[in-house]
């Protein structure tokens, strides 16, 4: 979905989380698969848990979906989560 909030700056090297469309995970550009996806995010962040984690998902993920990742990366010790969402137009109401 589209934003309208102010853009807030990221990280120089932001870790990105994707829910796609399948369901299926990918950590920046790898594929995760969701039984290893703590370890997968321990090893990416040198297991800094406080590390943010930027979650992106597909328009036609289900809500539910994303809330199941969401409490999936709670249980895995990760509470800073961003959600990722389109820029809307400025000019659009």
């Amino acid at each position: 979905p589209a934003a309208s909030a102010e853009r807030t700056p990221r990280p120089n090297k932001p870790l990105f989380l994707t829910l796609k469309s399948d369901l299926s995970l990918a950590l920046d550009n790898d594929p995760v698969n969701r039984s290893a996806l703590g370890a997968s995010l321990d090893s990416a962040t040198a297991g800094d848990k406080l590390q943010r984690v930027f979650l992106r998902a597909d328009k036609t993920v289900p809500y539910g979906e994303l809330m199941t990742l969401m409490n999936e990366l709670r249980g895995a010790g990760y509470l800073h989560v961003a959600l990722v969402g389109l820029e809307a137009d400025k000019a659009t109401p």
